[in-house]
């Protein structure tokens, strides 16, 4: 068991990852102690962790040897992509261990399993259980004696604040940070400590600040070759110049730095990212589209890559794990009460299910016919709507002798009437019905979006992190979605608007006419001028035969 857990822990160290909890120990141990086969880690935690040894706390092989268990077996299921579980494998450690009586060493190894806490969370996405993480980790580096450390867990805190855009806390722990190298003589780590802060000041416009802070970071930091070059690893801080003489106006130069990007395949989205923004700013149309590709397709991959896993479920095993252990100490002493209360509830639970088994699928009915309902409506409106244009062009033809096309036309004409009946009683019916919940949502979300793309407004980047963007034109995927949404939600509406072939511009201003936009957001929209919305509306007040453009929009607002 010591070698299994001495090898797990050097093999920790060396940064190899592991594939499965089963340890082969090296020949470089005493061969009297190897094991002929492999031992499974959780066999080392089950008995490092046995009652005897861990509550004797033996300062030799007791209480120590079981947290390195703990923590080493953690680390295997994070190195096996098993989040939740290493997540409680240290939780267990942390409750068995919360106050270790070996020392700094059982400090440190505490110091170390909420380091790897912090990382779990930081790549789930759990700023706050990350910080929290992060501050213990430092309190129990302190307490192992190790200053350094301590100092790295405080500037690694600067993540998690980011995340939770306090971008005031990252100053503040930067400059307290710094003065604690300072205080001890280490120069180059005080002045290694600016990336989080440029990156803030750039996002800022802040550009003095930045420079000023750059110039400390590349002279003193010490990660600076004579070329210039960055110690590998931290190459992002390329993006951030190139942001830097894209905001003070040197373009050529901001391209170098974007560019020398390219060649870290880590940082391939930002060097795109860069170059895009800049080609943008130099109205370079075929470096402009050649990038841009490139960058949505560097974004897929990203996607494609990432692992998603189930950050709430995380967190629910999490807090499971404790509430699990307080309510095996109170079982024992009320079994009796615990199995009536589990029979009532469950009995509960079967009549409740029941209940909403069967409102379900009432509901269900009622939905479904809804959906027919409105199905048969938009199919006889548009039969309607075709009936009426060959009436007309029927009419057109007509003359006093085709007495033929004018007993076709007689058809047409009963025909439609028939529609409208038909139409009619479709009408009452949908109005029994309430709109459907996807149908308020969709049309509640697409309506949203285009009033806030309309306005400056506020966007979460990558890192999420808060910007302002400006308002721009809606895109042509982003007017099909509208035009879907019309079609779904308003048929009579939209039916109509296609009986008059209208042109995308006067489509695009009749449906936010109909939706009650503003003509200031109608111009940023469709990305024209006042003038012509004017002039757009003037014509589809002709079109629909009304007599000045004020009645527009309550004509609309009829369909």
């Amino acid at each position: 068991m010591k070698v299994a857990l001495e090898t797990a822990l050097e093999q920790n160290r060396n940064f190899i990852p592991f594939t499965s909890d089963t340890i082969y120990p090296s020949p470089s141990h005493d061969l009297s102690l190897i094991p002929t086969r492999g031992v499974s880690l959780r066999d080392v935690v089950a008995y490092y962790n046995h009652p005897l040894r861990r509550h004797i706390h033996l300062p030799i092989w007791g209480n120590l040897r079981g947290l390195s268990a703990y923590y080493v077996l953690g680390c295997v299921c994070r190195d096996l992509h098993e989040a939740p579980i290493a997540l409680l494998t240290w939780e267990e450690a942390i409750a068995a261990y919360s106050s270790p009586k070996d020392r700094r060493e059982g400090a440190a190894t505490l110091c170390r399993i909420y380091g790897q806490m912090a990382e779990v969370y930081y790549r789930q996405y759990m700023p706050e259980k990350q910080l929290e993480a992060q501050q213990k980790c430092s309190d129990y580096a302190l307490m192992a004696g190790d200053t350094l450390n301590y100092i790295r867990c405080m500037l690694s805190q600067n993540d998690a604040y980011l995340s939770m855009g306090d971008t005031a806390a990252v100053f503040e722990n930067i400059k307290h940070v710094r003065q604690l190298y300072l205080e001890r003589g280490l120069k180059q780590e005080a002045a290694q400590v600016y990336p989080s802060a440029i990156q803030i000041a750039l996002d800022r416009g802040e550009y003095v600040k930045a420079d000023s802070m750059m110039r400390i970071f590349e002279k003193e930091s010490g990660l600076f070759d004579e070329q210039g070059n960055i110690e590998a690893t931290r190459e992002i801080y390329y993006y951030d110049k190139g942001c830097y003489f894209a905001g003070i106006g040197l373009l050529d130069s901001a391209e170098i730095q974007f560019r020398r990007l390219l060649n870290h395949e880590p940082n391939i989205v930002d060097a795109y990212r860069g170059l895009v923004s800049l080609y943008l700013r130099k109205e370079n149309r075929d470096s402009l589209r050649k990038y841009t590709k490139l960058y949505e397709d560097a974004i897929a991959n990203y996607l494609e890559e990432t692992q998603t896993q189930a950050i709430v479920q995380a967190e629910g095993m999490y807090d499971y794990s404790r509430q699990q252990r307080m309510a095996a100490a109170q079982k024992r002493k009320a079994d009796i009460l615990v199995l009536t209360g589990l029979l009532f509830v469950l009995f509960f639970i079967a009549t409740i299910a029941y209940i909403v088994r069967r409102y379900k699928k009432a509901n269900e009915q009622e939905k479904k016919r809804h959906m027919e309902v409105r199905a048969q409506y938009g199919d006889a409106i548009q039969k309607l709507a075709q009936v009426k244009r060959e009436i007309g062009i029927l009419q057109r033809n007509t003359s006093d002798k085709e007495n033929a096309l004018d007993s076709l036309t007689q058809e047409k004409k009963e025909l439609a009437q028939l529609y409208e009946k038909e139409i009619e009683r479709l009408t009452s019916e949908l109005a029994s019905y309430k709109e459907t919940q996807d149908e308020v949502e969709r049309k509640a979300a697409i309506i949203s979006h285009f009033h806030t793309i309309a306005k400056p407004h506020l966007e979460n980047d990558e890192k999420g992190l808060s910007r302002r963007v400006g308002a721009r034109e809606a895109s042509e995927e982003e007017w099909n979605q509208l035009i879907e949404t019309v079609r779904l939600c308003y048929p009579r509406f939209y039916v109509h608007l296609m009986e008059h072939s209208l042109s995308d511009l006067r489509l695009h201003v009749c449906i936010l006419s109909r939706l009650g936009f503003e003509n200031k957001d109608i111009v940023t929209l469709v990305k024209s001028s006042i003038q012509s919305v004017s002039n757009v509306r003037t014509t589809l007040a002709k079109v629909f035969g009304l007599t000045s453009t004020k009645d527009l929009n309550d004509y609309l607002k009829n369909f």
